[in-house]
């Protein structure tokens, strides 16, 4: 059994975080080690409070995991400080954690900052040139290069310079551009452009949509598939969830994880 390791917050709902990620990994066949970087106390009306858990507890977590087993896919989510920026930009190089999905969390659906303003350049400094993929939607797109994206043209251009800063595969997430009646995705490998497509879904239950994709994408890349099939597959494993929705919440609920399950 492959084993997947994510660092990101705690999500009481459910719907988002370390518990959307250990539900996806689970359905994918991994078994899942993780560790708690802020307590964010969100519902499915939105983020009322993130609290950042103290760096030294964060690198004590990670440093507990890795000296018992190393993880054979790592899975980062919301960080918060520039201190557990550094942290984990430090245990990526000490434990050579290569094969890494980064999704940036940089701030919640209703604009509640998730990355204080200093650990955003830090984050590009320290964490960029360590990612394997990373997974920013048009929103950080624009807080990470200052490219406002309107076009596609504007997606190859993001991606072009998140890669110059060090990324060595890049997904930009089209699920913003809400006027469109398809959802494209773009990975860009330094060279060529690839293409996600899916029908764009219309609900309100979009809660973890970040966080879903970038455990999907790990799930597959742990088990050796590569990059471009990964891609893919992860698209597809989204599509499913937001098509299979369930009603559970009274506000934006979350994506379906356990739409393969049947449930």
């Amino acid at each position: 059994m492959k084993v997947a390791l994510t660092v990101a917050g705690f999500d009481p709902s459910g719907g988002a975080g370390i518990q959307a990620d250990m539900r996806v990994f689970t359905l994918l066949g991994l078994y899942s080690t993780s560790v708690i970087t802020a307590i964010v106390v969100q519902n499915s009306f939105g983020v009322k409070k993130s609290i950042p858990v103290d760096a030294g507890l964060v690198r004590f977590q990670i440093e507990t995991i890795l000296e018992d087993i190393k993880p054979d896919v790592l899975k980062v989510g919301i960080l918060q400080t520039p201190e557990n920026v550094e942290v984990l930009a430090d245990c990526i190089e000490r434990y050579d954690l290569r094969l890494n999905v980064v999704d940036t969390v940089l701030r919640s659906k209703n604009g509640t900052p998730l990355l204080e303003e200093e650990g955003i350049e830090t984050f590009i400094k320290r964490v960029v040139p360590l990612c394997y993929i990373i997974t920013p939607n048009t929103d950080e797109v624009f807080i990470l290069t200052g490219i406002e994206i309107k076009s596609m043209e504007d997606v190859k251009k993001s991606c072009v310079e998140l890669w110059k800063m060090g990324a060595k595969y890049v997904i930009v997430k089209g699920g913003h551009f809400e006027e469109e009646e398809l959802a494209v995705d773009t990975l860009y490998d330094g060279e060529e452009f690839y293409t996600a497509v899916s029908p764009r879904v219309k609900t309100k239950n979009t809660h973890g949509t970040g966080c879903t994709f970038a455990s999907a994408l790990a799930s597959n890349l742990a088990k050796r598939k590569d990059v471009y099939t990964s891609f893919q597959i992860a698209k597809a494993y989204m599509y499913g969830g937001l098509s299979n929705q369930v009603e559970i919440f009274r506000g934006k609920g979350p994506v379906n994880h356990l739409w393969l399950s049947g449930m």
